[in-house]
């Protein structure tokens, strides 16, 4: 019998709230029993302490190969534990995640240079990512009617910013969701280009359930990733480590923090979780981002080149060529200074001659026709 179908499994992996919960906690608790050998019955037979030091053998066995997949696989084995009201105590031995340094870190040039290369679709996907700054799963449950009618909006009253409330389903915190004018853009181009065509339709997991595949963009969080990858590709980045989706959200935060967004409002944008005592404060963070991303959107968080006005552009082409100019006047008189030093020496040297200058005159004439 397959782990995923003891019953006490799939009773534990009913409760999970979200569906990126449900797959990640199935996928791993199958790593574990997969590694360990055993059936599910036989290991919930052990004493505790028994189950601890199975756990940290895997642990032991495992962690240098990649310590946030343990840790992940323990964290799945403890809430089924936890489920059957035996959770195992660690004692601080518990492996720690590890900051994600094998991926390559999106600069906002990278990003320019893969935003010009895109076409209509992906360009709408990648400027809606840099403008949520949420996770992929998140960005690809958005719906067709829920984006059309935040564009429309935008198109009604006239505005190059669409703020609104959302709640992000890994951890039911609040957040507030920004369309940013790029995104609003090509999210219209792209919802006009797609009306007629017909999404796929979702693909069932029997083990993990639906994995949905968005209506909007007819793609999986793998096939969002393969965009990205195929974006870096064309667009000749010099990568230093593995393309992911979930480095756009990293790029997002560091330009609100560059900016001098706080804390507080920095997790209200991105989804994170708020302690409840500072829940009141939610509608003056609402106001303060409101009013501050539009001031620090060109210079923090725009995909494209700040366009030049075209008068400045005139003036500074003005001024370029008035010392242009002045250039070469300087260049022209350093040559003339240089004959006339010239000339002067073939005088001294003559002064110095029995005769003196009597006998040259006409050097005498040239310097006085080459003053300026």
């Amino acid at each position: 019998m397959s782990v995923l179908e003891n019953a006490q499994i799939q009773e534990w992996l009913q409760e999970c709230r979200a569906p990126s919960t449900l797959r990640s906690y199935a996928t791993n608790i199958k790593k574990f029993f997969s590694w360990y050998g055993k059936s599910v019955d036989e290991f919930l037979g052990l004493e505790p302490k028994e189950m601890r030091h199975v756990a940290l053998c895997f642990q032991n066995e495992n962690s240098k190969k990649n310590a946030n997949t343990v840790y992940s696989v323990l964290t799945a084995l403890n809430s089924f534990l936890d489920y059957l009201d035996m959770p195992i105590s660690f004692r601080g031995k518990r492996v720690r995640p590890q900051p994600d340094l094998t991926s390559h870190v999106f600069s906002n040039g990278d990003l320019t240079k893969m935003f010009e290369i895109a076409n209509t679709k992906q360009k709408a996907l990648l400027a809606l990512a840099c403008s949520l700054g949420w996770e992929v799963s998140a960005i690809l449950e958005l719906d067709r009617k829920t984006l059309k009618g935040l564009v429309e909006r935008a198109k009604s009253e006239n505005q190059q910013f669409i703020f609104f409330t959302s709640q992000r389903k890994k951890t039911g915190a609040p957040r507030f969701g920004v369309l940013n004018p790029l995104a609003l853009e090509w999210l219209d181009k792209w919802l006009q280009e797609s009306e007629g065509l017909k999404p796929r339709k979702r693909k069932l997991d029997k083990k993990t359930k639906d994995r949905p595949i968005s209506d909007v963009f007819d793609i999986s969080a793998e096939g969002a990733n393969k965009i990205l990858r195929t974006l870096v590709k064309h667009a000749q980045i010099k990568t230093t480590g593995r393309i992911h989706f979930h480095k756009l959200r990293g790029w997002v935060m560091s330009g609100l923090s560059r900016a001098g967004f706080n804390e507080f409002q920095i997790k209200y944008v991105m989804g994170k979780t708020i302690p409840l005592s500072d829940v009141v404060y939610l509608q003056t963070l609402e106001s303060e981002i409101s009013e501050k991303y539009p001031k620090i959107y060109n210079d923090y968080l725009s995909l494209k080149p700040l366009k030049v006005d075209s008068e400045l552009r005139k003036t500074v082409e003005a001024k370029t060529t008035e010392m242009e100019t002045m250039k070469q006047q300087i260049t022209d008189l350093q040559k003339r200074l240089e004959e006339q030093s010239r000339y002067v020496g073939q005088l001294l040297e003559l002064a110095s001659k029995p005769g003196g200058l009597k006998t040259n005159k006409y050097i005498v004439r040239r310097i006085k026709e080459e003053e300026p």
